[in-house]
């Protein structure tokens, strides 16, 4: 069995360690710089070990995998210096700052001979992969648009996080991939992208809003960590539409004909709180020495982020923290 450490002790590594502890995946160390808010989760989810500092986690014999929870921004540096121990990785979205920072990552995972995979855990839930299989039966048609919502106005915790470009924040990583998952994951890589954004006074997008453009059809995004908005999926077919509520970790869906008349809702609880999905495919790539999952792959990390690295070229966001 894989026996997993995290770094960073925040609210994305509460959702993880939960799935780890109701799945009984092990849980072998957790490293913050505060080391309270460490001793916290060990109280609270069983970790063996605690520690002050991500190195000693990284030389800990006992964990073979590392959950990487920190901000965007550091993901990169993070990665590299767990690679140096030969660990595997499951890295938070957005993976990395940019497609050339992705790339190195797995050149030096492929060279160290370990697992390397982003936490996109939208893919992995059943609810996603049953409402791809009711698109791809016909259920609504033909796929003539999509609109995908995902807007919040944060809270001043966050600020430090979400508004530093050195951290890689604004709305486009935090939230926005989220939207642009979906589409890629619905019509695919589109053949071209309108971007419009609201920058914030630290220079990075507190609203991000996308047409994905492809023949005949296209897809409107929208993401914010500065409005109140939607959190919905719709996919809109010739014969009907599906809606997805809160879709990035939905368990419900409703599909309607062209009347809105309901056709069928999907309910699909969870087991734990759907990041369990995404920590089973991993394990199980481990596992089987394929390195690879049906849902997420290096192919799929590295397209949207060259897509987002074309949408903040159009927006004009730089990180200055990048290679």
């Amino acid at each position: 069995m894989i026996r997993f450490g995290i770094i960073g002790a925040g609210a994305i590594a509460h959702a993880f360690s939960k799935a780890c502890l109701d799945s009984q995946f092990p849980l072998q160390g957790i490293a913050s710089r505060d080391i309270e808010r460490a001793k916290a989760f060990q109280k609270q989810y069983g970790f063996r070990e605690v520690y002050d500092n991500y190195e000693s986690l990284y030389l800990d014999p006992l964990v073979d995998a590392i959950y990487v929870a920190t901000p965007h921004g550091l993901h990169y540096e993070h990665m590299l210096a767990i690679l140096k121990h030969k660990k595997h990785i499951i890295c938070e979205k957005s993976f990395t700052l940019n497609a050339k920072q992705a790339k190195h990552i797995f050149e030096v995972a492929k060279a160290q001979n370990v697992f390397v995979m982003e936490a996109m855990w939208t893919r992995f839930l059943p609810l996603t992969r049953t409402v791809l299989a009711k698109v791809q039966q016909g259920v609504i048609g033909q796929i003539t648009s999509l609109k995908v919502d995902f807007a919040f106005a944060s809270q001043p915790s966050d600020a430090s996080r979400l508004f530093n470009p050195s951290l890689g924040g604004g709305a486009l990583l935090d939230v926005g991939i989220y939207p642009i998952t979906y589409a890629n994951l619905f019509l695919g890589k589109p053949d071209k992208i309108v971007s419009k954004a609201k920058l914030t006074s630290a220079l990075v997008d507190g609203t991000i809003d996308l047409e994905y453009l492809y023949p005949n059809k296209k897809a409107c995004l929208h993401g914010s960590i500065i409005e109140e908005g939607g959190k919905d999926a719709y996919i809109y077919g010739d014969l009907g539409y599906i809606k997805v509520p809160f879709f990035w970790g939905a368990h419900e869906a409703f599909i309607y004909d062209l009347k809105h008349q309901l056709i069928e809702h999907i309910h699909i609880p969870h087991k734990s709180n759907g990041y369990e999905y995404e920590i089973e495919a991993f394990i199980e790539a481990i596992e089987n020495k394929t390195f690879r999952t049906p849902y997420m792959n290096v192919e799929d990390t590295l397209s949207i982020l060259e897509q987002m690295d074309t949408i903040r070229k159009q927006i004009g966001v730089v990180y200055p923290n990048e290679i």
